[in-house]
């Protein structure tokens, strides 16, 4: 995660109290793993933080609209941290699902995975594609130098069930929207 505030969204001004919550978030990195969405790609931000500034790619999925999907809330202010009573499942899903505000462009919505029921290879984990996480696009940045050939030799069998095309930066606003013009992706 590239913020650190992530899980640390109370107000930690009480030194027994932040030394608690700390603890709670390292043994939570240790047994999650976050699948982050965006519920919009066109947000040029996300493609310079996020897309090697247009040059990476984005990838689309179909899925399903239920609970495993939540949105993130955001804030401009650290919530109050609970005093006088256990923690609840809802402080724990605050916790999960807070960011600061200035994160909202990313619209962002999380899956929790279990790290131990994940795919590991070399120091990386990874949630295989299934029925609630089904490739459905990619979208190939600006600046990509990766060939239509190319792709469709990297998603194999997958090739003819995934929508490729290319984006560009919008001519009248300060999105990214898809070429319409086919022909300058080789």
């Amino acid at each position: 995660m590239n913020d650190p505030f992530e899980f640390l969204g109370w107000n930690l001004q009480d030194p027994e109290t932040r030394a608690k919550l700390r603890n709670w978030k390292a043994e939570r990195n240790a047994e999650l793993g976050i699948l982050c969405f965006s519920r919009e790609w066109s947000n040029p931000l996300l493609w310079g933080h996020y897309a090697t500034k247009h040059q990476g790619m984005a990838i689309g999925f179909d899925v399903p609209d239920d609970d495993l999907y939540s949105p993130v809330k955001y804030r401009s202010t650290r919530m109050p941290t609970p005093v006088g009573r256990d923690i609840t499942e809802a402080d724990v899903d605050s916790l999960l699902l807070t960011k600061f505000s200035a994160w909202r462009y990313e619209s962002e919505y999380r899956c929790f995975c279990r790290l131990d029921e994940s795919i590991h290879d070399n120091g990386l984990y990874f949630e295989p594609f299934s029925p609630t996480l089904k490739l459905a696009e990619i979208i190939v940045g600006d600046q990509s130098t990766i060939t239509r050939a190319e792709l469709a030799a990297a998603l194999g069998d997958q090739h003819p069930h995934v929508t490729t095309f290319k984006a560009r930066p919008a001519f009248g606003t300060f999105s990214v929207v898809r070429n319409r013009n086919s022909a300058p992706w080789k």
